[in-house]
């Protein structure tokens, strides 16, 4: 689109001459009412298509993200931009592990009876590998180990009167006493000592050589089915213990063989029994289950898929042209459901119309624009749609790591990221605190605009802009809120409030404007990521690496002046341990972190330069 007169300042009414000026003030109403119901129908076309049943969520590993990644790349073609990657093809490669699958035919589970019967059990159906255990095998007498709890502080050891070394134990799923206010195990709260890598470590520790578990008769009876993990339910960190969940059936069957002996000296040949018994007691009834065995193999297959961001370029000219702004959207989602789904038992496409095809349309409109322009920007333009956003902002990632220009001179980064659900004209400009200039700049770009522009001074980490934050660079993220349809089925084009993007389009054309004509670079400043600490939960004050492929959680950035760098934790670090239950991910750690108070001291053991570390933390408050 043509600036009207009102975008152009004194520089640049002398670059396009007095005559286009004089042209533009004449008849710059009709120009600009039928550029912007052309500017309307082409944006709705990009947003409708990218969100379209063909595109299958763009989700990674599916047809639809490629057809995606190909449509933005025409599009950059089309108008101009040249590719900012060197091989000239816009994409801008790297692969993730999408999905773990058990390899069939070296996988198996066969239970060895009292007398001496070999059975084997089907996978799928009586029993699941589990990639949490990892690759490995297990051959050994079976010991019921109750819940496979070591909880000292509590007074309850399941492991207290048995050995398992060399052995197979059998646990039972989450913890006694679930729907006991009074429960040693925080009342109904789960705590961590529920959590399968909990359990799996405690198993380790006692040296057993496998885990078979099973699913506690409470919840089954709650949720009225007994379903097996599927394999990657627990996630894909090996720990290294041969892990299998088998279904309550078979565990019945082989108590109605060998029951369970109370300490009353009751027999109890099923489940619930158990369960009752030791919800009664508060207290472990572990013992060898006699004369059965198993045999126990897992293997598992990480698929890798390609992903691409997609870069296009705008070259700069004059004294700044090597400076660069970078204009950014991802355009993955969650393709038919699953991974970051909030129905994830429902298979359908996702079809992420405002997350994000929202933001992809806005970027690619705005390349539009300045393309059109008859000079070339004083600073270049790079216009980035990144992938992988939804794993753990990947592409994002991946771009800082290996950037196509210097991050030196990045002076500026804007983020659309869900911009498609304007409500009573206000957008959401996070980040505005990260350059001095931000605050007058958005101001001047909302006026007259019909554009309540809410700034957020602080950052949230969620969305691409944050790895341009952690090296310094001023970023901006543009937002219209959250809605139920969010991570559903329901993120539809047909509820996209078209007329909000639009505005959201123009602003920022405005405000890119600003800055490409300010002749000094933008003021960095170092505000904090905004903290996501829930009430009564304990700060830490770190912010985690989503992506990070190892056992534990990796710190991507530790907060000035919070517990967490008052500790001694450092950017880099992976927590294994929280108060010596293992951390495998960023549920564990809350978990750990709702177990604690303000001012309650925790050792975090981490692993830093491949050495093992622990750090005394002193938990706060959220500020």
């Amino acid at each position: 689109m043509i600036p009207t007169a009102a975008f152009l300042k004194a520089g640049s009414i002398q670059r396009f001459g007095l005559s286009v000026f004089l042209c533009l003030v004449v008849i710059g109403p009709r120009i600009v009412a039928e550029e912007g119901a052309t500017a309307l129908a082409r944006v709705s076309a990009d947003l409708s298509y990218l969100a379209s049943e063909e595109l299958e969520g763009r989700g990674p590993g599916t047809q639809g993200r490629q057809l995606a990644a190909e449509y933005i790349r025409d599009e950059f073609q089309r108008m101009g931009l040249k590719s900012g990657v060197e091989d000239g093809s816009y994409f801008q490669p790297f692969e993730i592990p999408l999905d773990t699958e058990v390899i069939v035919d070296q996988t198996r589970l066969v239970l060895h009876s009292p007398d001496e019967q070999a059975v084997p059990l089907e996978l799928g159906k009586d029993f699941q590998a589990l990639a949490v255990g990892g690759t490995g095998q297990a051959k050994g007498p079976i010991v019921f180990a109750g819940y496979g709890i070591s909880a000292p502080n509590l007074q309850y050891e399941d492991y207290a009167d048995v050995d398992v070394e060399g052995k197979i134990v059998l646990v039972i799923r989450r913890e006694p006493q679930q729907d006991d206010e009074t429960s040693v195990f925080d009342g109904k709260r789960t705590t961590t000592h529920s959590l399968i890598r909990t359990k799996l470590d405690v198993a380790k520790r006692q040296k057993a050589a496998g885990v078979l578990f099973v699913n506690d008769p409470f919840s089954v009876k709650q949720e009225e089915k007994d379903q097996l993990t599927n394999p990657t339910g627990f996630g894909t960190n090996s720990a290294e213990i041969p892990f299998a969940h088998v279904s309550q059936a078979w565990v019945n069957q082989i108590l109605q063989q060998t029951p369970i002996q109370a300490a009353d000296g009751r027999s109890l040949a099923d489940l619930a029994d158990i369960e009752a018994e030791i919800d009664r007691t508060g207290k472990p009834i572990s013992q060898p289950l006699e004369g059965w065995s198993a045999d126990m193999q897992s293997a598992f297959e990480i698929q890798q898929v390609p992903l691409a961001n997609v870069i296009g370029v705008l070259e700069g000219s004059g004294p700044l042209a090597d400076e660069t702004i970078v204009l950014g959207a991802h355009y993955d989602h969650l393709g038919f459901g699953g991974y970051g789904s909030r129905r994830p038992n429902e298979r359908a496409v996702h079809y992420g119309a405002d997350d994000n095809a929202s933001g992809t349309a806005a970027i690619i409109e705005l390349a539009r624009r300045y393309a059109a322009l008859p000079e070339p920007p004083v600073r270049r333009l790079a216009f980035i749609a990144f992938d992988g956003e939804e794993r753990g902002l990947l592409g994002s990632r991946h771009y800082v790591a290996q950037p196509s220009f210097p991050l030196a001179d990045t002076i500026a980064m804007l983020n659309y990221d869900m911009v498609g659900r304007m409500q009573n004209g206000v957008l959401t400009a996070m980040g505005s605190g990260s350059a001095a200039e931000f605050a007058g700049l958005l101001d001047q770009a909302a006026e007259s605009s019909g554009v309540e522009v809410k700034q957020s001074p602080r950052i949230m980490g969620a969305s691409d802009h944050y790895p341009f934050f952690q090296r310094d660079i001023p970023v901006l993220h543009f937002f219209t809120g959250t809605h139920p349809d969010y991570h559903t089925p329901d993120d539809t084009f047909d509820r996209i409030n078209m007329d909000g993007v639009m505005q959201t389009i123009d602003l920022s054309e405005r405000l890119l404007a600003a800055i490409l004509e300010t002749p000094e670079r933008l003021s960095f400043v170092k505000t904090q990521p905004k903290p996501r600490a829930g009430r009564g939960v304990a700060y830490l004050g770190i912010t985690p690496d989503y992506s990070g492929q190892e056992e534990g959680l990796r710190v991507d950035s530790v907060a000035d002046d919070s517990p967490a760098q008052k500790g001694g934790l450092q950017a880099g670090d992976v927590i294994t341990h929280f108060g010596g239950s293992p951390i495998e991910d960023i549920s564990a750690l809350t978990a750990g972190l709702r177990e604690n108070r303000a001012g309650d001291t925790v050792e975090i053991t981490v692993q830093r330069d491949g050495q093992t570390v622990s750090c005394a933390v002193t938990l706060g408050d959220a500020p």
